[in-house]
């Protein structure tokens, strides 16, 4: 099956199954006492899965990676997830507020991923990192962030804001949905998506980005095959975005939606 084709398939498998497991969610007995409880040391959900992502920010061509996919903490104070790793230097005692520093990903591209790119220079990937600031309310929870390019990539910097909402909590796990907000910087936003004089050619004119916001809004979660027995857990996430308008102008842009999809296995820490 062409990787297009299968990244779609498991995009809708992703749906199908949130909306199986919602039912599941509702038909689930009570909750074990303390089940939102956790315990001292390491806890989530480790585990292993394809994800269809672009083949670049911008191009229509999904492709499938194998990939962790990680929700775990230590003592609420390190965490890994999917797409961040951070650690928080200042909490509240009941870890509802914390300050710390996280990095995140911000892939790149080679001239062979897309038609649009042929004669381009490699654009590598980077590792954004800095300050966080979280406030877990309960019902909701904010995420506000600034990151600075680590590996001097790009040389460039993004604010990055999301907000996370349960929708179904219990003994069986999570689902849960996140809006989120990533400013990029000029600088960021034209080394990913500017085009240089030496790399124009007559149908991709040179291209210089301004800062821009991608927007996003995605589904989550985890949910245990046995909750009282068995530490397997399904994890699955689909993730849909919006290119800011300057990225979106970019020749080298196929589309200004982005798509994500991930779906795997893991086990309960």
């Amino acid at each position: 099956m062409h990787f297009r084709a299968y990244a779609y398939s498991l995009a809708a498998t992703v749906m199908l199954i949130a909306i199986v497991l919602v039912a599941g969610f509702g038909n689930c007995t009570a909750e074990t006492p303390h089940a939102d409880e956790k315990s001292a040391g390491w806890n989530g959900t480790l585990g292993f899965g394809p994800m269809a992502i672009a083949k670049y920010t911008g191009s229509q061509a999904l492709q499938i990676l194998p990939l962790p996919l990680w929700s775990i903490n230590y003592d609420e104070t390190f965490y890994v997830e999917v797409q961040r790793v951070g650690v928080y230097a200042l909490a509240s005692d009941d870890k509802k507020i914390g300050l710390g520093l996280a990095v995140e990903p911000r892939l790149g591209f080679h001239a062979s991923d897309g038609p649009k790119l042929i004669g381009m220079a490699t654009r590598r990937d980077s590792l954004e990192g800095g300050i966080t600031f979280d406030w877990d309310f309960d019902v909701f929870a904010i995420s506000a962030a600034w990151f600075t390019d680590m590996t001097r990539t790009s040389r460039g910097s993004s604010a990055r804001l999301s907000l996370y909402r349960p929708l179904l909590k219990n003994a069986r796990g999570e689902i849960g949905l996140i809006a989120s907000a990533d400013h990029m910087s000029a600088r960021t936003a034209n080394y990913f998506f500017g085009v240089k004089p030496c790399e124009a050619i007559l149908l991709r004119p040179g291209f210089v980005a301004a800062a821009g916001t991608n927007l996003s809004l995605g589904l989550g979660g985890t949910y245990r095959v046995d909750a009282t027995r068995s530490k397997g857990a399904i994890i699955f996430g689909a993730n849909l975005g919006r290119l800011a308008r300057s990225a979106a102008r970019s020749p080298i842009v196929e589309t200004n939606h982005v798509h994500q999809f991930y779906l795997g296995y893991g086990w309960a820490l």
